[in-house]
């Protein structure tokens, strides 16, 4: 599954090797004067339409515009990585190969390594089934003991678990693409994602028709930035807070 092709208000952010050659310049300017500018190495979600998605090397997204504004704020030069896979930018990140990562949701095992910034966004958590089936279900008890489907490693929060516990039914495996297909063909009955990366989803895979959201939220959730605890953004933390949630 890729985003390639998303649109939206956001726009993109510079290339990788633009920013590396602007951080060269920087640097030799900043040598030549006896000071510096620090370069950040920033990523996110590869497909997680608005908040930040790639397009070849380029870093693209609410998330990434966010950041590159905050960071020029800062007098500090970006340098946009892409990683292809969310899993592989968290661990980029827990190895000191990425700085900030511009798309996150609250993770409670992540805060003993990683610090999150306040939330500069809101969104829902929602089921999305075949379109004739939406009449089914009046309430989120109503998906219980159906068989649901869910993004690999993906965590929606407390009440999200709590529900599990409850019999909210959820497999975690494959790609998201693959998930809604499943539901399409009625190998499974829901798949939970994201509200507004789900209906964009259902445009780029031209499955509006076919799919389509319940009109109750499952939880509601925060997107974040995550920096390290001990990266060169930490003690930055309040400014980056101040500038990220600025309207």
């Amino acid at each position: 599954m890729t985003a390639s092709g998303a649109t939206g208000t956001a726009a993109g952010v510079t290339t990788r090797r633009g920013f590396l050659l602007a951080a060269a310049l920087w640097g030799a300017a900043g040598r030549d004067a006896g000071a510096q500018t620090p370069a950040i190495r920033i990523g996110g979600n590869p497909a997680w339409f608005p908040y930040s998605w790639e397009e070849g090397d380029r870093l693209r997204g609410l998330g990434a515009d966010k950041a590159q504004a905050a960071l020029d704020h800062l007098g500090l030069a970006a340098i946009p990585l892409t990683f292809g896979r969310w899993q592989r930018a968290l661990a980029a990140l827990e190895h000191g190969r990425v700085d900030l990562l511009v798309s996150a949701l609250w993770n409670a095992e992540r805060t003993d390594r990683m610090l999150y910034t306040a939330p500069y966004a809101t969104d829902d958590v929602r089921a999305f089934v075949r379109s004739p089936d939406v009449g089914r279900y009046r309430t989120v008890a109503d998906l219980f003991g159906r068989a649901g489907v869910a993004p690999l490693g993906s965590a929606y929060g407390a009440e999200m678990d709590a529900l599990e516990s409850r019999g909210l039914n959820l497999e975690r495996s494959g790609t998201t693409e693959g998930m809604l297909q499943r539901v399409r063909y009625g190998r499974a009955d829901f798949c939970v994602l994201v509200h507004r990366n789900g209906l964009h989803l259902l445009e780029t895979l031209h499955l509006a028709g076919e799919l389509a959201p319940l009109p109750f939220a499952l939880t509601r959730v925060q997107i974040r930035m995550l920096i390290r605890r001990d990266g060169p953004l930490a003690d930055r933390l309040d400014a980056l807070n101040t500038l990220i949630t600025d309207a």
